[in-house]
Order: structure tokens, then sequence, then C-alpha cells
């Protein structure tokens, strides 16, 4: 049988969180416009057992693939909760880049780019583009490079036992918080005037800031801390059942509450009020943010302050209520749970582009 011609892209970019895994699926005309479409799915990747095969696990064609990583088969992807324990610990972990669920994460991402481009049999990505938060750019940066360069192989979903490969030509790997500067500039050009820039992005697991004049960072200034919207959510499961910790479900209803600044959530058919809680969510905010403020040295100097990432209006309203007279230089972002990715995408197109002499 004659081999499929692979189907080529040129730039794709994946944000593997704690909380969620977004992956950008090239430009899409909308109206008349040149939209960067994006898509998300759980960052849960369930180990499967020995005893589960993995023509039995994609039997039904759930949402989502099989990967296997050092010999290890993971279910990632939509449907992940139908193969979870229901205990999966999200650990905030130096190494998280490192780890195999990282790994199978952002092979997950890959199925869904394969998916939307309908390459069943061979997808060649020119340039891929990936973030790290800051406290860890400098360490593992060329080690994620090197991990994610190269083949990978997933299951072909019209061929159960089959393979299809996935060829990473050429991997970028940039700063989280750089992409939703980069994001945010494609559409507000006044943003890369002269003047300092603060992006602020609350993650699920690492409070990040990139301070930049212009289109240069400040390095010094610029750093991650590793608490933030998960250490919020688990103050909360602390005061009420530990045991919480491990149960992504209950952590991801806990999470949703505090951001969306719901009153309360609810579990097992028991609502519980947040209001109690409100001391040990601002004390995780406070730490996060006076660690920041430490760091970035006086605050009187800054032009503008842009918040992104998932737990964005959560850290905005909290650093409005503490310095109430920077309120004037303080923006959300439009789209801070894409912002980053987005902003990767953008990153990958502007360094693919032909050098001219």
């Amino acid at each position: 049988m004659k081999s499929e011609t692979p189907v080529v892209v040129d730039v794709r970019a994946v944000d593997v969180g704690y909380f969620s895994t977004k992956l950008t699926l090239g430009r899409k005309l909308v109206g008349d416009a040149s939209t960067i479409a994006t898509a998300l799915f759980p960052s849960l990747a369930p180990r499967l057992p020995a005893s589960i095969s993995m023509q039995t696990a994609l039997h039904g064609k759930p949402d989502g693939s099989v990967v296997a990583v050092d010999d290890v088969n993971y279910f990632v992807g939509r449907d992940a909760i139908l193969y979870s324990s229901g205990r999966e610990p999200r650990e905030v972990l130096a190494d998280y880049s490192m780890t195999e669920k990282y790994h199978a994460l952002m092979r997950g991402a890959f199925h869904y780019i394969a998916q939307d481009v309908k390459a069943t049999s061979e997808l060649v990505i020119r340039h891929l583009v990936l973030g790290l938060p800051l406290n860890t750019f400098g360490e593992n940066r060329d080690r994620l490079t090197a991990r994610a360069t190269g083949e990978h192989l997933l299951p072909d979903p019209r061929n159960p036992g089959s393979m299809r490969r996935i060829t990473v030509e050429k991997t970028s790997v940039i700063v989280q918080p750089q992409g939703a500067l980069v994001s945010y500039g494609t559409t507000h050009r006044e943003i890369f005037k002269d003047g300092w820039v603060l992006v602020v992005d609350p993650g699920g697991g690492t409070l990040d800031w990139y301070v930049a004049r212009g289109r240069l960072p400040n390095w010094q200034r610029s750093g991650a801390y590793p608490k933030s919207m998960l250490a919020c959510a688990y103050a909360v499961a602390d005061r009420i059942d530990p045991t919480w910790r491990d149960n992504f479900e209950i952590i991801e209803r806990i999470d949703k509450a505090i951001r969306e600044r719901a009153p309360s959530f609810t579990t097992a058919g028991n609502v519980y009020e947040l209001a109690p809680f409100t001391s040990a969510i601002e004390s995780v905010l406070k730490e996060s943010t006076d660690k920041m403020v430490a760091r970035l040295g006086s605050l009187d100097n800054l032009d503008m302050i842009l918040f992104t990432g998932g737990g964005a209006k959560v850290y905005f309203e909290f650093f409005k209520s503490r310095y109430p007279k920077l309120t004037n230089i303080m923006f959300m972002d439009e789209d801070p749970v894409f912002a980053n990715v987005k902003g990767f995408h953008v990153a990958g197109e502007i360094m693919s582009k032909p050098k001219t002499v």
C-alpha cells in the first residue's frame, strides 16, 4: 500500500499548564480577519494499567489519545477523566517540564494538532514553540528543546494497532509571560513604546512576572514564585479535608469558585461557602505578591501592568486593593487563558520569517 504524503504545518504552539494544556491550530479566517485558532484539554494524564491495551482504551472512540512515554501508556485528552483513578495529585515541581506527565500532555497536544489538519498517517511541524516559567527557564530550556524535537509516535485513529508519526523539526522555548506580551502587542502597539511594562501571569502552579522596556526584557526584575492558583485551592482544601489535595476534580471546583468569585462550591452534595477561607486564600496571594514586589524593587517607575493567565482576575483585584495608586496603569488581558500560547505562536511566526540581508 502506498504511503500517504505527510501533512506539513509551519508553526504550532503548546502551553502545558497544571490545570489545562493549551495549543494553537494555526491561523483561520474569521470574517476578514486572520485569527490564531486555539484549543485546550485538562492537564490530566492517568496511567493505563498493563491489563488495558491501547486498542481497548480507544474502543468507542473517546476524545483523546493513548500516548506512550518511557514504555508506559497514558490517556490524554478531553475524556481523560474516564481513565482516572480518582486520585490524581498535582504537585508543583521545579522539573515539571521534564516529567513523564508533561511529555504525555505535550504529545496529547500533538494529537489534536494532527486531528485538526486530518493528518492520520504523518504530520510534520516545522516550528514548535513551548513556554517555561522564569524560575526553571535557564535550567530546562535546552533539555525541553531536545525532548520535543524529533519523532513522536501516536496511535493511528483509522487503523487499530498502527501508529502515526509526528515529526517536530525545530523547537523554540520562551518564558511564559513573554507570550502574553507578544500577544497583547499584536493589537496594542503602544505597549512596545518606551516605558516599563510589567506582565503578571498567575497560572496554576507558578506566579510569573516579566518586566520589559519596549521589546527588551529586564531579567533582573523578572521572575517566578512556585505558589499561585493551585496553592489557593489547596489552602481551602486543607481547612476542610486535606485528602482533597489528591482529588483533581474537587480542586478544580474550588479553583473555579475562587477565580469566578463565586460564593461557594459544591461537592458530594454539600455546599461549602468560601467566605470562611478568605484569609487562607489571601495569605497565598500576599505571599506570592510580596515575593514579586521584592524582586521588582520600586513599582513607581512602571508605566503599564498587564494581568494575564488563568488567575488574572484574582490577582488583578488583589493587587488593586493593595496598590490603589497603580489602578490607572493596570489592565486585564482580553483573553488571559490563551494569551501565552497565542503569543508563542506569533513569536514562532516571527522567528520563522526569512531573514532579509
